[in-house]
């Protein structure tokens, strides 16, 4: 049986799929390798809940190293807001 989209611009292709990953645009002879340096864990890394009453909002403070690095609102409706909080070095 012919292919539907046969003459319809489309070729079958008759060789076997590479099975190699390549980024888009490189080839696997021209890919970079990856960076083999360890990522650093975060060393004290706390949760704790700073606002939890009855029809408001949840509120939920990530902290990293004693400072506060998120923070996460959980809406009634089941939606999340995260907020990120950065400091300059």
């Amino acid at each position: 049986m012919e292919s539907y989209l046969t003459g319809r611009g489309y070729k079958e292709s008759t060789k076997e799929l590479d099975s190699t990953f390549s980024p888009y645009g490189q080839s696997g002879k021209d890919s970079v390798p990856a960076d083999p340096s360890p990522i650093s864990k975060p060393t004290d890394l706390s949760s704790e809940v700073i606002f939890d009453e009855k029809d408001c909002p949840k509120v939920e403070v990530k902290s990293l190293d004693g400072k506060p690095s998120e923070i996460i609102v959980h809406l009634d409706d089941g939606r999340i807001l995260c907020i990120q909080c950065q400091y300059p070095e």
